[in-house]
């Protein structure tokens, strides 16, 4: 009897679950998203010494993306693209040297925001210029489709 009566409680159980779980009045949420109004991207990429938090960043033809960059190392980064047709402004400023279409340094324990507006699709190299960093493993990809 005490078995019939376990498993009775168990099957109610599971059912009271499945019941809730599938069922009710819940009316379905939007989507939450972090890419700000207008189809523009958004993404965060933290510096650290001699790598970065992420490997790959998405971005689209056409459209601002704006990356926050935080400096939580004891060096300057920065974040370079070498040959990338775009539109490149950090805090506000042409986000461009001499030999990068796009480059933004940080300072340690410092932030910038950098917005990049890509004019075509392709794959692209970011990497630290710092002495010895790109060749430890500090870059990534950025992918613009």
């Amino acid at each position: 009897m005490h078995k019939i009566t376990t498993a009775f409680v168990v099957g109610v159980a599971g059912l009271s679950l499945l019941v809730s779980a599938c069922g009710g009045d819940a009316k379905p949420t939007a989507a939450k998203s972090d890419a700000p109004a207008g189809g523009a991207g958004a993404a965060a990429l933290a510096m650290q010494d001699i790598k970065y938090d992420k490997a790959t960043l998405t971005g689209a033809k056409g459209k601002a993306l704006t990356i926050s960059l935080t400096n939580s190392g004891a060096l300057e980064h920065d974040f370079t693209i070498d040959k990338i047709d775009a539109k490149a402004t950090a805090d506000g400023k042409e986000a461009k040297s001499d030999k990068a279409a796009v480059h933004a340094a940080v300072k340690p324990k410092g932030a910038a925001k950098l917005e990049i507006t890509p004019n075509a699709a392709g794959t692209f190299e970011y990497y630290c210029t710092v002495a010895g960093h790109k060749e430890a493993g500090m870059k990534g990809t950025l992918t613009v489709n």
